[in-house]
């Protein structure tokens, strides 16, 4: 919770199971991405593990690579993230999520 609503004692707008299905769904199937990034910027995701994660899966769909779990794994490895957003477990987890 970010400290103003701290402070009003309100919680922010969030859906993590929504945001969760949407990066687990993109791990699994990358093919509509390109319609995905038409909507989404990245700053709509409430957890920050979870806008980092989108912002690799942005840098990958950006050099033309393919994206799925083994990928953004690599690539938040190679930026010394991948610990931070959960490892590889939560990527592994958000693609099992999805319904």
């Amino acid at each position: 919770m970010d400290a103003m609503a701290a402070e009003l004692g309100k919680v922010p707008p969030q859906q993590l199971e929504a945001e969760q299905s949407v990066l687990g769904g993109i791990l699994l199937d990358s093919g509509g991405l390109p319609a995905a990034l038409e909507v989404l910027k990245g700053d709509e995701f409430y957890r920050d593990t979870h806008r980092v994660i989108f912002q690799a899966i942005q840098e990958l769909f950006e050099r033309n690579a393919t994206i799925d779990l083994l990928t953004v794994c690599d690539h938040l490895g190679q930026k010394n993230l991948l610990e931070s957003v959960g490892g590889a477990a939560y990527l592994a987890s958000l693609a099992e999520a999805v319904p």
